[in-house]
């Protein structure tokens, strides 16, 4: 299966993207901090599907090559110790937030805006299926996250996103496609959506990272046995010399057609986040 070549940017981004830059220098807190090995920037105007869960296509990651990515968040706490563990290795990841979410807890994001993350898409209201709405009603949870977010941010908004459930359909691939959107599923799971203990989710994350090797792996802001298990993970990686990469976009979001007319109509219901 082939990969997909991606555009590398081992310089960082530019200044019109400015938080991304690769770390250079070495973490003055933390001499065995993971950092950021070098800087992948996506150019997909044709769009594109990552991540071998559910793709032939992923990331062309190295041998020892991890992208970390969560979802689901802002989260009133989880989301704010989430950012320290990372801190602390002076890495980055991809959160693929919530719009409500974001609208709910503008303090969290705010604090997710400053950090130097990509910022990502996951829908408005995070619905378990979005195959399963109306096309235009499934239309209207994909833009409506996208802008919710790029409104509350003070820096562009990655044209990334991950469906929520990682649920899609044909339909649905073709218009994100057409949008020029990267859809991210993943490689790695750490199965910390299934609400088991952080002794589990590393167990798991771990013997899943040696059997694979390298892979774009995903966590969830709203667990909190996550927060528990992810310096523990963060601490391996190091150890035992896996390599941080860290994804950029080669522009930011942009609404667009139809996408920007839903923009200014109410959202679909759906219960409020926790």
């Amino acid at each position: 299966m082939r990969e997909i070549r991606i555009l590398l940017a081992v310089l960082g981004l530019s200044a019109g993207l400015g938080a991304a830059g690769a770390h250079a220098s070495p973490c003055p807190h933390n001499p065995d901090a993971l950092g950021v090995a070098r800087v992948i920037t996506l150019d997909t105007p044709q769009g594109a599907f990552l991540g071998r869960l559910q793709y032939p296509t992923t990331l062309d990651l190295g041998p020892k090559e991890i992208v970390l990515t969560f979802d689901d968040g802002p989260h009133n706490t989880n989301t704010a110790a989430i950012l320290a563990a990372l801190a602390r290795h002076c890495t980055r990841a991809i959160f693929f937030t919530i719009g409500r979410k974001v609208r709910k807890y503008p303090d969290i994001f705010r604090k997710l805006d400053r950090s130097p993350h990509t910022l990502a898409a996951h829908s408005w209201s995070h619905p378990r299926n979005l195959a399963r709405l109306p096309l235009k009603d499934a239309i209207r949870e994909i833009e409506l996250g996208f802008q919710t977010i790029e409104q509350a941010a003070s820096r562009p908004v990655a044209p990334f996103f991950r469906f929520p459930g990682l649920n899609e359909s044909k339909a649905l691939r073709r218009y994100t496609a057409s949008r020029g959107l990267a859809v991210f599923s993943t490689d790695l799971s750490s199965d910390d959506w299934m609400q088991i203990g952080p002794r589990t989710i590393i167990a798991r994350t771990i013997a899943r990272i040696k059997r694979r090797g390298r892979g774009i792996l995903i966590f969830h802001d709203g667990s909190a046995a996550t927060v528990r298990a992810l310096p523990v993970i963060l601490d391996w990686l190091s150890r035992n010399h896996y390599r941080i990469v860290h994804v950029v976009p080669k522009q930011g979001y942009r609404a667009a057609g139809e996408g920007a007319a839903l923009a200014g109509q109410r959202a679909p219901s759906a219960p409020e986040p926790r």
